[in-house]
Parts: structure tokens; sequence; C-alpha cells
């Protein structure tokens, strides 16, 4: 018995390595083209013809190897535009070629390419490629664009085409090898050299490869009839090649005919042999190979397993894969019975036999787990030469024997099922109108046993109204010659309750078609009915509150698809109910596609997390003429049946918007009119600050004037001109920081030093103070370089603060004025910044209603009273605390904090 292989399952295998094969002997061709034409650009005559110095490949037969070789490298790659560029050039040296020997002409090209070295030979057409080259050209040119272009040829007509060159190639080969030195005969009529047919030779095998690989021939060695066919075929194949070659030394060298004649005759020679070679064999391959691969597949599906001796898995076939769950690849190679767990059926601890050409029942388990009762017979095959396999056929039979073990349950489970669910089972004769119930089956459904006996007592215990709706449907299943029918009805307890009972019957009918009984069961649905009924008005309730709230209230399930939509939705969105329910919710709001960013609510939704106390969702809505409004979601989360259910309620805040947007802008006037009043009060010392710069100026350039007009030394002028340009830069800083602390703009949060924010500040508010001896100390933190502020605003805050400060020293006596400016980390988040001064401190009725507008801490009504205010509500903004006290020790302090930032330094 030969038991054959699915050649599918290696060619999975067989493929990648035969392309790679095809790869390395084009990439070979390439080489050696590559080798040969370096022997004419070196100067090396061994190289040119591989060792055979008297038969060279000529350079234009180097250039169309490259190219083709080339071209079968880039068809393989998948590059056409290459391929055919590379084609073209050996194609049109075959053209050539072959025009100038079968006309008689000479174009001149063929000692375009080292015509000095060519002199060498003694040959009568130096330089010319010969027939055999130009007819590799053609054949694998074409075999190569047939690849790269897959509609022109057919794959066995590219493997034919190279088994064509295939033969040439040895044919010349062969003359070669045998040809004595000092021959001028043999090698300018075959035209052709040692480098040339291993180009051909490697190329041709590299395209069948390609297109068909060798499985012909393993397939082929299988069978030993086969196998003597080949001791036939390939010494043939060998051979006949030969014997045009030598039948055109023959002719040429009895000068029977001509060289062109002869050059002709010698082609189609080999072309007719080989072709009958191969259509031989491609046929002959291809009718068995066809039987083979039917065989092979229908003994495939079977289950089956091969093992050797020692009951090691040698194949596998794909029935016993999908049976059992192992791949061919990871059965191979272990133990069949080990693998499978297999015990005999008879007992547990028994282990199977290997019985030949015998029958066993076994129980073996798949990979998954499942057990699978089998019936396997065995069969030891014996093939001369190869070691003996055992055949394990395999029979599923575990249906066979789940269905006795559960049949020997059915019943069982009837029983059980009928008891545990309530069913009760009936038969009603509709002759005799008899019914008769199952045991027990009055009492599942609260009926006391005998109270129904007959139709009319049944009749008698039905609620009129259900009596005509069950007849009716009775009658209805009796026309239609039904094979059942249901029935639900309510029937009167004696103890007055009214119970609803469900079910269906099994109508048998007699030969005339009339209802002679039927066999049912019915089922108690009191409780049923009365959580239907609850539900129902639940429903109405909730429908009644989504009509009447007065936000936007929608309901999406889990896949973002609207189910419920409120009366105040469809106001807000300008949509009714039935044009969005079932649509997705993208139609209401803008929704991520492809690698868009998530938006809050999308995050949402795809999660399925319930939102903390209170939280809501900042969301864009869309409405149907497609203008978007701001709105504010507020979100649960309902599990209902395995399945998230969303319940969203939307708030528009386009006016809510529009009025922060226009507070905001109000507070940016009120920051803004406060920092002119800042400036306007600091007017006469800003003035008084700028005069002595300009005059130190003025007083440098006239005295640089002077020495001019005296002719003095030049560096001295210099020294004038470099001290009233600091004096002028002195002055162009004072009025940068006049014009950055003035300037409106708008709110600019960022990463802000915070010791240049404060210094910067200070030196704008000390300017033309130094009269007042008060002395500006600093304790800042260098552990907190930066805050995330916006430095204008800030600035501003600290100018109010010092101003009132140095306000409040001037009128104090004595030498003992100090501010102090300081800052702490007050939290991991917050840093504390603090202003103190040595003053009197602030009035103690006047510390609850400091940072209200329009107080004022400056004497005589110096102030506009909104200093500190608007200093309260930058803060604030920054999402700080400003507050004020008094010292202990004496004098005031305000005390501010902002966000820390880790980025930056100053």
């Amino acid at each position: 018995m030969r038991v054959a292989i699915d050649p599918a399952k290696p060619s999975t295998v067989a493929a990648p390595v035969n392309r790679r094969v095809a790869v390395a002997l084009a990439a070979f061709g390439l080489a050696c083209g590559i080798a040969a034409f370096l022997g004419w650009l070196l100067d090396l005559p061994a190289l040119r013809g591989f060792g055979l110095t008297e038969y060279p490949i000529w350079p234009w037969t180097c250039v169309g190897f490259i190219g083709l070789s080339i071209g079968f490298l880039a068809s393989f790659a998948g590059r056409r535009q290459l391929t055919i560029g590379a084609l073209a050039v050996p194609f049109t040296i075959a053209a050539i070629s072959l025009f100038e020997r079968w006309s008689g002409s000479d174009l001149g090209v063929d000692t375009l390419l080292f015509p000095g070295e060519l002199n060498d030979y003694a040959f009568a057409t130096l330089g010319r490629t010969g027939v055999n080259p130009a007819a590799a050209f053609l054949v694998l040119g074409l075999a190569a664009l047939g690849q790269s272009l897959h509609d022109l040829l057919a794959k066995e007509i590219r493997s034919l085409a190279a088994t064509l060159a295939l033969g040439l190639a040895a044919a010349a080969a062969i003359v070669i090898l045998f040809s004595r030195p000092g021959n001028s005969v043999g090698v300018p009529l075959l035209a052709t050299s040692l480098p040339g047919a291993l180009i051909t030779i490697s190329l041709a095998l590299s395209a069948i490869a390609w297109n068909s690989g060798f499985g012909w021939m393993r397939d082929l060695l299988r069978d030993p009839g086969n196998r003597r066919v080949l001791r036939i075929l390939i010494p043939a194949a060998l051979i006949l090649p030969v014997l045009p070659a030598v039948l055109e030394l023959v002719l040429a060298r009895q000068l029977l005919l001509s060289a062109v004649p002869v050059q002709l005759l010698s082609m189609l020679g080999n072309v007719l042999v080989v072709g009958t070679i191969a259509y031989w064999a491609v046929t002959r391959v291809a009718r068995e190979q066809s039987v083979k691969i039917e065989l092979s597949e229908a003994i495939d599906v079977t289950t089956m397993a091969l093992t050797d001796a020692d009951g090691n898995i040698v194949h596998w076939s794909a029935g016993a894969a999908s049976l059992f769950g192992w791949s061919a690849a990871e059965a191979q190679g272990q133990n069949k019975y080990a693998l499978l767990r297999s015990r005999c059926e008879s007992a547990e601890t028994s282990l199977p036999r290997r019985p030949e050409g015998q029958t066993q029942e076994l129980v073996e388990t798949a990979r998954d787990g499942r057990e699978i009762a089998i019936i396997e017979r065995t069969h030891r095959v014996e093939i001369a030469g190869r070691a003996p396999v055992i055949v394990h056929k395999m029979t599923d039979v575990s249906d066979r024997s789940r269905a006795v073990s559960e049949l020997r349950e059915s019943e069982e489970r009837l029983a059980i099922a009928t008891a545990t669910h309530e069913v009760g089972v009936f038969e009603w004769d509709v002759a005799s109108g008899r019914i008769e119930w199952a045991p027990g089956a009055e009492e599942l459904l609260g009926l006391n046993p005998g109270t129904i006996t007959d139709f009319d007592s049944w009749r008698a215990q039905i609620q009129p109204e259900d009596v005509d709706s069950v007849i009716e449907t009775i009658e209805q299943a009796v026309a239609d010659r039904a094979p059942r029918f249901s029935f639900r009805y309510h029937f009167l307890e004696p103890n007055g309750m009214v119970r609803a009972v469900e079910g269906s019957s099994r109508a048998i009918y007699d030969s005339e078609g009339n209802l002679i009984r039927t066999v049912g069961a019915m089922l108690d649905i009191t409780d049923r009915e009365e959580r239907e009924a609850a539900l129902r008005r639940r429903e109405a309730q909730l429908r009644s509150i989504i009509e009447t709230v007065p936000e936007a209230m929608l309901a999406v399930d889990e896949e973002g698809t609207i189910r419920v939509f409120s009366a105040a939705a469809e106001a807000l969105w300008d949509h009714r109910a039935h044009e969005v329910l079932g649509h997705h919710i993208s139609m209401l709001t803008p929704y991520p596609e492809g690698d868009e960013a998530e938006t809050r609510l999308s995050a949402f939704l795809k999660a399925g997390k319930p939102l903390d106390r209170g939280e809501t969702i900042a969301a864009t809505g869309m409405t149907r003429t497609g203008a978007r409004f701001p709105m504010e979601v507020r979100a649960s989360v309902a599990q209902v049946d395995g399945h998230l259910l969303f319940t969203l309620f939307a708030r528009d805040l386009t006016e809510q918007f529009e009025a922060e947007e226009r507070l905001s802008e109000l507070n940016a006037e009120i920051a803004h009119v406060g920092r002119q009043s800042a400036m306007s009060e600091l007017a006469a010392d800003m003035a008084h600050e700028l005069n002595q710069p300009l005059a130190a100026t003025s007083n440098f350039l006239a005295a640089a004037r002077m020495l001019m007009e005296k002719g003095e030394d030049s560096e001295r002028i210099t020294e004038m001109l470099r001290m009233a340009n600091e004096q002028t830069l002195r002055a162009g800083e004072i009025i940068r920081r006049l014009r950055s602390f003035t300037m409106r703009g708008d709110v600019d949060m960022r990463v802000t030093p915070l010791g240049p924010t404060i210094r910067d500040a200070a030196d704008l508010v000390l300017i033309g103070t130094s009269q007042f001896n008060i002395r500006l100390t600093y304790d800042l933190d260098p552990e907190i370089p930066c805050v995330f502020a916006d430095r204008v605003q800030v600035q501003q805050v600290v100018v109010n603060l010092l101003r009132n400060s140095i306000d409040v020293l001037r009128q104090q006596g004595g030498n003992d004025r100090r501010i102090t400016v300081s800052s702490r980390k007050s939290s991991d988040e917050l840093v504390a910044i603090e202003i103190a001064d040595s003053g009197p401190g602030i009035p103690e009725p006047m510390l609850e209603q400091l940072f209200s507008r329009f107080t004022t801490t400056k004497s005589k009504g110096g102030g506009m009273g909104i200093g500190l205010s608007i200093s309260k509500r930058i803060i604030e903004a920054h999402g700080g605390i400003l507050s004020a006290e008094n010292r202990p020790e004496g004098g005031a302090v305000f005390r501010f904090t902002l966000p820390i930032s880790e980025q930056g330094g100053e």
C-alpha cells in the first residue's frame, strides 16, 4: 500500500526556498558576466574565457548577459520598468547579431568595444555575438519579460523556454570543453564560450526554479517506474543536444554548407531535441501529478496517521489535525498514543495495543481536553528500500456513544426540568373531552387534584373573555392542519385569586384531518404578568419624566447609538426624536475619526466609567444646520443585561460663555485702568528720575563737543560719549519698564521666572524714592525658580503692594524704613510671596474690608480704592489667595500664592 502526501503542504515551505535559489542563480549569472567583462577591461585574457583563452566571450555578449541577469533580478523584485529597460539591451544585441549574420552585412558595431584587444584573436567575425548567445538572449529574455508581465506568458511556457535555453547552453558547454586547442572551427560556428554557457545555464535554472521549482523531480523519484524512466531520460537530455553541434562540426569541416545555414540547422536541431524532451517530460509529470494530487487530497481529508515501528508519528493528515487539534508540525515525531493519551474503552487503566490488521476501541484526548471515542484500524505497509510504517485509520464514534448516554439521561432531565420550572403536562382527548394530568402537574399550577378533569370543568374555571380566544385558536389550528398551537388564559383558583398560564400543545389528527387529541405543557406566568404590568407603569412614568425635564436628556448605548431623545433635546439640537433614534451620537456632537484625538465625551463613552459626584463634561453640540454650540454634560452609567447604557443631560452654555467673556473683558479693562492709575500717581517721580539721566546725557555731549573743538585727545572724547550713552540707556530702560507695565494685552499664562519678575516690578516702583531712605531687601527661595503665571499681571500686584508700603513709609519719621520681599514654598504646588514693611500697620477696622472696591489705605483720599481689589482678582484668577495682616513686631505684611512650575530657570 502506498500512501501519498499532500503536495500542497511542502510547497508552502519549498516555494520561498526555490525563489531564494532562483535569485542566487541569477546573481551568479550577473557575477559571471561582470567577471568576464572585467577580463576585457583589465586586459586579463584568462578571465575572458574562464581559463579557455582561445574561446573568449565577446564584449557585447558580456554586456548582453549582464543586462539579461539584471532583467531577471528586477523581474523577481517586481520592478517592471527596470526589467524592460534591462532586457532591451540583450534584445537589441541579439537582433543586430542575427541581422548581420543572415544578411551578410557588417554594421560596424561589433568592434566598438575594445578594438585593440579584439585584434589579438584570429576569428572571422570579431566581437559579433554568436547564434547560441543570441538565441539565449531571446528565449531567456522572453521568459524574464513574461515573469514581469504575468499576463504575457503562462508559468509553464516560461519554464519551457528556460528549459530550451538550458539545453542549448549545455550542448555548447560540452562542445567547448571537448574541443582541441587551436581548433578554429568549433567555436566560431558554435558562436559561444564557457562564460556564456555558464551564464545561460544559471539563468535557465533560475527561471525554472522561480516558476516551477524541482518538486516534479521529487515526485518522479518516489515511483520506481519513474526512476527507470529517468535513467533513460537524463542521459538522453544530456547527449541528444550534442548531436546538432556534432552535425554542425561535420558539415562545416566537409564544407557541405556555408556557415550561416550550418548555424541555423544547429540551432533548430537543438531547439527541436530539447523541446521534444521537455514536452514529453512535462506532459508525463503533469499527468501523473494530477492523479497523485487527487489521491493525496482524498486520503488527507480522512482521519489517518502514519507511525514508524516505535509508534512515532511520521505523517499526520488534515482530518486528524481537524479532529484532535494538533497540527502536523506539532504531531510529527511524537508517540501517537502518548500524544493523544489513548486508553482502551473497556478499562480506564488498560493501555492500547498495536495489533496489525485488527480493530480496537479507544478513548483519546484532543488538544482542548475533549475525550473522543475512536475505532482504530491499523495496517502495516512495507516498501522496498524504506522503513516500514503503520497506517492508523481512526473513526470518530463519539456521537454514537454520546447518543446512547444522552438517551439514558433524557428522561431523568425531563422529569427534573418539569418539576424545576413548574411545568404542567396534560393530555386532552377531544372525542371524550377527558383531560389527564401528569403526576403533580395540577399542584404546580395551584389547582387541587381533580379540579379540572374534562373540557366542561376546564371551561368553568376559565375567565369568560379567555374561553372564546382559546377556542378560536384551536379552530384556526385545525383549519390549517397546524402541528401545534399556543395559548394563554386566566383561570380562577378556589381561593378567588386569578392565575395566568401559557403553553403550547402538539395536535394529533386522524386520516381525515380531524383533531383527535392533544398533548401539551403549560407554565404558570402569574408573577411574570405582574412584573410586566409594573414595568409598563414604570415606563409610562419614565416617559412622563423625560418629556417634562427642563434639560435636554438622551440615552446612548455602548455603541454610541441614541436610544432616548427628550422634547428638550429636540429643542436644543433642532432634531425630531424619530430623526436621531437609532443613529450614532456623532450627528449631535463632533466625534473623532481615524487618528483624531479623543474628546472628553467620546473618551467617557469609550471608557464606560461613571463620573465623580458633581463632575461634568465640557463638550460641543452640533445642530441640524451644522452650527456648533458649547454645552455642559452630566452623565450616569447603568449596566442592563450585560450592556452599558449612558444617560446624558446637556445644558447649552452659549449665554454663559458670552457673559463670562464680557466679564473677562471688563476685568481686563479694570486692570488696565488700575495700571494707568498707578502710573499716573508715579508720574512726578518718573519725571524727576528721567530728568537726571537726560540732563547728564546733555552735559556729557556738551563736554565732548568742547573737547572736539579744542582738538583734545580722542580717548577723552570717547569716554564722554560712552558716559552719555550709558545715561541714555538708563532713561530708555525706565521708559521700557513703564511701557511694558502699562500696555494693555491678553492674558498670557506661561512659565515665568519668579525672581526677575519681582525685581523688575520693584525697580519700577523705586524710581524717584531714594530721597526717602527706604531700604528694600529680598529673601527669595532659590529652590523655586519659576511660576506658571501672567508676568504683567503678577508685576501689577507687586507694584500695587509695594506702592502701598512706600506711601506709608514716606509719612513715617525716623530712619528705619524697610521693605522685605520674600518667597517660600507653602505646599507642593504653590509658592507664597510676602511683602512686609516696618510701617505702623493696617487699622483693625479696615482689615475686614481691605480688598473691597473703593477702599483705600492712603490718607487724604490719595487713591481710587481699586488697586487691592484688582490685585485680589488677579491672584484668584491664578488659583492663589491674597491676604493681609499686621506683624507682631510692627508693620503690615501682604501675602499671595502662585502655582509653581518645574520648567525653566531664572
